[in-house]
């Protein structure tokens, strides 16, 4: 049996725990490309208990990834400061910058005519971006895809106009999946000067909220970039749950090659 230290945030206390086979094989034979389910999945079985916020899907995919991570250094075999490509997990936390427990949404600026704010991306919103990916389409008919999906899809969930009433994430996941594709239609209709500035006050507005760690967007979903320092030219990692799963328990779901970091 391993053990997990507590792991204390300004909003959450989690006691985390080890998977039983069972539950790392129900994990390891998820979707590969589910990656936002499948974390949701894991910590769901993984947390013995939390204080704050229950459900992982409630969490910010920055509490997400550090609780991810928090497995991951009581189990990897180099220890707790494991190496993640190129760099090590300290080159990656920054954990002098927790959440502000008293900011959940803050304005960013005016486009349009519109006062925006911006609020936090949580687990429940990433994975209805994941799942939701190739339903917008775009002049030409074609499907949106990768990053651009990804930073439509998460400006689509996270900004909101002054006086509108938007839903929770905590909503149904179909009705909030087509909240999302309805707002990223419109947003992608804008014209190509007022996207630029909504897009520009969103990142900006994502620094206001900065916590734990620095996301980014890839192709494939959401990464966590070098906090800066000497670690500034490393690239950006991600921390797949499949790294926290046995190699027995990929194998037999028929995936040992997805195993590591």
């Amino acid at each position: 049996m391993i053990h997990f230290p507590l792991l204390r945030t300004r909003r959450l206390t989690v006691q985390l725990r080890e998977l039983s086979i069972s539950e790392s094989v129900a994990v390891a034979g998820m979707p590969a490309h589910f990656s936002e389910a499948e974390c949701t999945a894991f910590l769901r079985a993984a947390v013995q208990s939390a204080q704050g916020i229950d459900d992982p899907a409630g969490w910010t995919v920055q509490e997400r990834m550090l609780a991810v991570a928090h497995y991951l250094a009581a189990t990897a075999e180099d220890g707790p400061d494991f190496a993640l490509g190129e760099g090590r997990y300290s080159d990656y936390l920054d954990g002098a910058n927790d959440i502000q427990t008293q900011t959940q949404q803050v304005e960013v600026g005016e486009v349009g005519g519109d006062a925006w704010s911006i609020r936090h991306l949580t687990g429940s919103m990433a994975e209805s971006i994941e799942r939701m990916a190739g339903e917008v389409l775009d002049a030409s008919g074609n499907p949106l895809s990768g990053r651009l999906h990804w930073i439509l899809g998460a400006m689509a969930a996270q900004m909101v106009r002054s006086g509108e009433s938007v839903p929770g994430a905590d909503l149904a996941e179909g009705a909030f999946d087509e909240f999302l594709v309805a707002r990223m239609k419109i947003m992608s209709a804008f014209p190509e000067s007022d996207f630029s500035a909504l897009m520009a006050l969103y990142f900006a507005g994502r620094e206001k909220l900065h916590h734990l760690f620095k996301i980014e967007f890839s192709k494939d979903g959401i990464v966590a970039m070098p906090k800066g320092g000497a670690a500034a030219n490393l690239p950006p990692a991600r921390f797949p749950v499949r790294s926290c799963l046995s190699r027995v328990a990929l194998e037999l779901v028929g995936k040992p090659a997805e195993s590591g970091l």
